[in-house]
């Protein structure tokens, strides 16, 4: 069992088809990305809400590859919760301090604190044209006090940890979070030909001081491959 800074919680299962246990206590409140509940215990009750306080802010969550909507589960008196992803991969647990903030890309939110402050920022029109992602991010922000996120992967998660001015150039898909000090940019790499026919020319630049968080398998890609399996209708 793990405590965190709001949360007693296990992963379970690592690191392939990873699931969340969370014992709620008498009181606490968690919400939870819709879709991501296994089972809980009748000491829990749940409500679903808007994401945000106001429909636009919530209906802009949904441009992030998020739902308006989350479900927020209350623990009448102490009982288990459990989550998952809906992709085959892991979970992590991110203790979060007052004033810190990550940005979680597309899919990657699971769960967190109730008093864990959402936004969703844009990214820029060049970012999403070009990565072929979307434009919109989650920031998730410790304002009123620490807390604790829950993020999962699509396969297993790699982790690094940049240096002020530090570069590294990653695929957007395999983008999940990054603390909110980390800068990023879409870059051009190698020659034209590279660029519109490798499939690999156009990166995301990522630029330190920060924590950086990539997952092993890009879901588009994985979601192309599985497709070519699949029965079509003929013309």
């Amino acid at each position: 069992m793990i405590t965190g800074k709001e949360f007693e919680f296990e992963i379970i299962d690592r690191p392939t088809f990873s699931y969340l246990k969370i014992l709620l206590k008498q009181g606490q409140r968690i919400k939870t990305e819709r879709g991501a509940m296994m089972f809980f215990e009748p000491t829990i009750t749940i409500e679903t809400k808007k994401a945000e306080k106001s429909i636009f802010k919530s209906l802009k969550r949904t441009l992030a590859g998020e739902t308006m909507l989350l479900n927020f589960f209350t623990a009448v008196n102490n009982g288990w919760l459990s989550l998952a992803p809906p992709f085959a991969g892991d979970l992590m647990h991110l203790p979060m301090e007052t004033g810190s903030s990550w940005i979680v890309f597309s899919g990657g939110y699971v769960a967190s604190s109730e008093g864990l402050a959402q936004s969703t920022g844009f990214t820029g029109i060049k970012k999403s044209f070009f990565s072929g992602e979307r434009a919109f991010a989650l920031t998730i922000s410790a304002e009123e006090g620490p807390g604790d996120l829950f993020i999962g992967a699509n396969g297993a998660f790699i982790e690094w940890h940049l240096e002020p001015g530090q570069i590294l150039n990653c695929d957007n898909g395999h983008l999940v979070a990054m603390e909110s000090s980390v800068t990023f940019d879409i870059k051009r790499v190698g020659g034209w030909k590279a660029t519109m026919l490798s499939g690999e020319g156009v990166v995301c630049q990522l630029t330190g001081p920060g924590r950086v968080i990539i997952q092993s398998r890009n879901p588009r890609e994985y979601a192309m491959w599985l497709y070519k399996f699949m029965p079509h209708p003929s013309n």
